[in-house]
């Protein structure tokens, strides 16, 4: 039905601004896999606790995308957007069900290969106000849910469990050439999620204090739970201040958030945080390198599943050259993980009793990636 209702807007969009928004017109896509190799060889050949990138020892076709976008402007006020996906990093899309009565919705399986499905309108108030509605981009984040826009191939544990898609209404701002504010109105944290019908809330923020430094604010807050009182919504931050130079970009990303677990004994208060610290350099031509250290904590569980406190660090040297409209990305990487507390760590192989895979504390991994891209600007 949401696909129906984009491709209709889409052809009428196409109608009325014909050749005056020809321009504005953008389409595409990128093949993203690789090859991630582990010392401790698992039997399932799954990466415990990671959302994307999530498979080890085998060829991994992590992600494809096609788009097709016209983005908003003065002359040409109708935006769309309008992009399908395939590949591993989809799978977790679709949540789990659990004992505080989220459940996928309906069609979950499906609508996870959609990527983007939105309209846009530019009103002509003030410095122009943009109304969006359907399926867009989440948080504004530093680090994208696509390994193609950033400077690491895996991504950081912040990012995997961030709400990097949503589906709602709302509107967005510039104040000033250098403030721009949003508000939304959402379903929930995690797009493919229900656990109840109340509404959630996302603001964004995006601040250029200057030439060289920038501050990304989200904010969200609503009811994640089958139980929807207002004492147990969820209430998460993620902060970034990024500072950029020709030849060196730096971040750093902060995450908190908190609720009450209305499906634990007591209702006690859940917490999770985690932090990146994103450095790139680039070398010479096509070659950079890229550092990120970074920290999840997540004591009750309530985001990776596991009462754990996970360290990383990632080393990335990458190539990056445009032939034509097309674009090759490699990147050659290597990654420290650890996993400490009551039910932290890492698969490796054999079984520790009939069915259940052993665990370890830490892992190292050699990480071959692969993006292929093609864009119509």
């Amino acid at each position: 039905m949401l696909v129906a209702i984009l491709l209709t807007v889409l052809f009428c969009v196409m109608g009325w601004d014909g050749a005056r928004a020809a321009d504005l017109w953008q389409y595409g896509g990128f093949a993203d896999l690789s090859y991630a190799q582990s010392g401790h060889h698992p039997e399932n050949h799954q990466w415990r606790s990671k959302e994307t990138s999530p498979r080890t020892n085998e060829l991994a076709p992590n992600i494809g995308l096609l788009y097709l976008r016209k983005d908003p402007a003065a002359h040409s006020r109708w935006g769309v957007e309008l992009a399908f996906q395939a590949g591993y990093d989809t799978n977790d899309l679709v949540p789990e069900p659990r004992a505080d009565g989220t459940r996928p919705v309906s069609g979950a399986d499906t609508l996870r290969h959609i990527a983007r499905a939105n309209v846009s309108y530019l009103a002509p108030v003030g410095h122009g106000v943009t109304f969006s509605a359907g399926l867009m981009k989440g948080s504004k984040t530093y680090e994208e849910f696509y390994a193609k826009y950033n400077a690491n191939y895996t991504r950081s544990y912040i990012t995997d469990y961030n709400p990097n898609f949503v589906l709602g209404v709302g509107a967005s701002y510039p104040v000033t050439k250098s403030l721009e504010l949003g508000l939304y109105l959402i379903n929930e944290y995690r797009h493919l999620a229900h656990a109840n019908d109340s509404p959630s809330y996302l603001s964004k923020m995006e601040w250029r204090v200057s030439d060289h430094l920038t501050l990304y604010e989200n904010l969200y807050l609503g009811p994640d739970q089958r139980t929807a009182s207002v004492e147990y919504w969820r209430t998460f931050s993620d902060t970034t201040a990024e500072w950029r130079k020709p030849d060196w970009r730096v971040a750093l990303s902060y995450n908190v958030g908190t609720e009450r677990m209305a499906d634990v004994s007591g209702a006690p208060r859940a917490v999770w945080m985690g932090a990146a610290l994103f450095t790139q350099r680039h070398l010479a031509g096509p070659w950079s390198v890229a550092i990120r250290p970074e920290f999840y904590w997540d004591p009750q569980g309530r985001m990776t599943d596991h009462e754990q406190l996970l360290w990383a660090n990632t080393t990335t040297l990458e190539f990056k050259k445009h032939v034509g409209q097309q674009l090759v990305i490699v990147r050659l990487e290597h990654r420290y993980d650890r996993s400490t507390g009551s039910q932290g760590g890492f698969f490796r192989d054999g079984f520790s009793s009939p069915g259940v895979q052993r665990l370890t504390a830490d892992q190292h991994l050699a990480i071959l990636g692969l993006i292929l891209a093609f864009d119509s600007a």
